[in-house]
């Protein structure tokens, strides 16, 4: 279904300031580091919010805000040599197993029953974690297919020896936010990070299997309308969703990086939409 955007979400001034995260309570969750949006204030369950390629928990900080608005508790997690990590000497051997490790030890920090929220490459991590310790649902946002999913699409793998430099501007403009070739995206240019190429080459040939057994729990897969269609071809998503039994939005004027796009709130109101019905 294609998802209508909500008329009550709050406005953020500017989509791409980012300062919120830098506010925040963190704390260290084994090798990841977790920013903190809200405590748990009763029974629900909370969100953890897991991060993309080049990522860190700062490219959630709308959602943080907006989560924590809404009475939920949520966090969202730097892995390994992410966000406000530094990258060691290992950091170029690091796997998206060894990222799904660092959100199940965020998991085991949490207090209570969680929802585990995956964007893009992040959605692998997530749902190894989500096979290895109790979850209370399943997210994933424009996520990166499991290996094993029948039609996959693989993409050509990069050098391993170095880590990956983060993407230009020119991309960031066109493959994550589907915006004008002149905007400003040095508040972005400016917090993303070199990416393990494991990591990379873990997603771009198809190394990381998940079988197709339930994960017994509520979840939501979100495809993004205004994604690139040589690494998200139309369907994709939806099969993932249909794999593992859960619901299918397309926000049709998303693009990749929907959590600081323009118009933010459509995804952040659509998850709390879903939350809503599952857990009140």
């Amino acid at each position: 279904m294609n998802a209508a955007a909500p008329t009550s979400a709050p406005i953020a001034t500017d989509p791409l300031d980012f300062s919120l995260a830098d506010r925040l309570p963190a704390r260290a969750a084994s090798q990841g580091r977790l920013i903190v949006g809200a405590l748990p204030q009763d029974g629900r369950p909370g969100l953890l919010f897991v991060p993309g390629a080049y990522h860190g928990a700062w490219c959630f900080a709308h959602y943080l805000d907006y989560f924590a608005a809404a009475g939920l508790a949520c966090a969202a997690l730097d892995l390994r040599g992410h966000g406000a990590l530094p990258q060691d000497g290992a950091f170029a051997s690091t796997t998206i197993a060894d990222l799904g490790q660092d959100v199940a030890h965020a998991l085991d920090a949490l207090e209570g029953p969680t929802v585990v929220v995956g964007h893009s490459m992040g959605a692998l991590p997530a749902l190894l974690a989500a096979r290895q310790r109790p979850v209370a649902g399943v997210v994933l946002m424009a996520p990166s297919p499991p290996g094993d999913l029948p039609g996959a699409l693989a993409l050509p793998p990069v050098p391993d020896a170095v880590p990956r430099t983060a993407p230009a501007p020119a991309e960031i403009r066109a493959r994550f936010l589907a915006t004008s070739p002149n905007r400003d995206v040095r508040a972005v240019t400016q917090r993303l990070c070199a990416e393990s190429p494991q990591v990379l080459n873990d997603r771009y040939l198809l190394r990381v299997a998940l079988g197709d057994a339930s994960f017994n729990v509520p979840g939501l897969c979100l495809a993004a309308g205004l994604d690139t269609h040589d690494r998200h071809p139309p369907g994709q998503d939806q099969a993932i969703a249909q794999r593992y039994g859960f619901s299918h939005a397309v926000l049709a004027e998303q693009p990749h990086c929907m959590m600081y796009a323009d118009q933010w709130q459509i995804s952040a109101a659509t998850i709390l939409a879903w939350y809503r019905e599952q857990f009140g």
